[in-house]
């Protein structure tokens, strides 16, 4: 069996502690970090790489390291991290959720490129911040892994930490594709917009060990939210905090 190096396990074991919250108040130093896992300063410093690529953890080499994410997301896109995103601002959100079964698709099935009769959990909700709807969420994620959700309570829980705690499952690839689509018919009414709003529209196709488990449309109003993936050390230089509110540029 094949043993990852060193530098990559205690990469992968930092990224499952962040995820789990422990080092919102600080992150250990690297000489802390030698110590703890009996290696030396420079197998840290690979091990620290992957995170500050992935915009996880901030600070270069010979400065203290920080988090800059400890949302419990995996990187893998903006809408991970939506509902941490608005609780963190002081502000509610819940979902009404609309349908939470098991379906087969053959155009879901055919866009992941799996058999036409593959079973999937399908989860149709709306997310609203205090009473006004921001988004409408479809998702179908392959029934093999995605069964404990349908008994799961998704309105004021995210789907993907459910599926983290219930499952045991996260993605760990993926493609997102973000355009603006006009509101229609059960998406316009949903979200109270006029039809023919633009709706920022995201499509992903999530992966797990390589192989296709999810199909995710959401449609989000434009004007009730914004969408903040930190990459890379931003969070060092561009005061990624912020408020919450892009910078407005006055055209020329």
């Amino acid at each position: 069996m094949h043993t990852l190096p060193r530098w990559r396990q205690i990469s992968d074991d930092l990224m499952r502690r962040v995820q789990g919250g422990e080092f919102v108040d600080g992150f250990p130093g690297e000489l802390s970090l030698t110590t703890e896992y009996g290696v030396s300063r420079g197998t840290i410093r690979r091990a620290l790489e992957p995170l500050r690529e992935r915009g996880v953890v901030g600070g270069a080499r010979g400065r203290q390291s920080y988090v800059i994410n400890a949302s419990r997301t995996s990187g893998l896109g903006p809408m991970y991290s939506l509902r941490e995103a608005i609780t963190a601002n002081g502000t509610s959100e819940r979902s009404e959720v609309l349908a939470q079964r098991v379906v087969t698709s053959e155009v879901v099935a055919r866009a992941l490129g799996l058999e036409a009769d593959t079973p999937f959990v399908h989860i149709t909700r709306v997310r609203f911040v205090d009473d006004d709807p921001i988004a409408f969420d479809r998702l179908w994620i392959i029934a093999s892994v995605a069964a404990p959700l349908l008994d799961a309570d998704l309105t004021e829980t995210s789907v993907y930490e459910s599926l983290r705690s219930r499952c045991g499952v996260e993605f760990d690839a993926g493609v997102e594709h973000t355009r603006s689509v006009g509101a229609t018919g059960e998406v316009a009414s949903r979200l109270g917009v006029p039809e023919g709003t633009a709706l920022l529209t995201i499509r992903r196709k999530s992966c797990l060990n390589g192989r296709p488990a999810e199909l995710r449309d959401t449609c989000a109003v434009g004007e009730r939210v914004t969408l903040t993936h930190v990459f890379g050390d931003a969070s060092a230089v561009l005061n990624c905090g912020g408020n919450g509110r892009p910078v407005e540029i006055p055209w020329e």
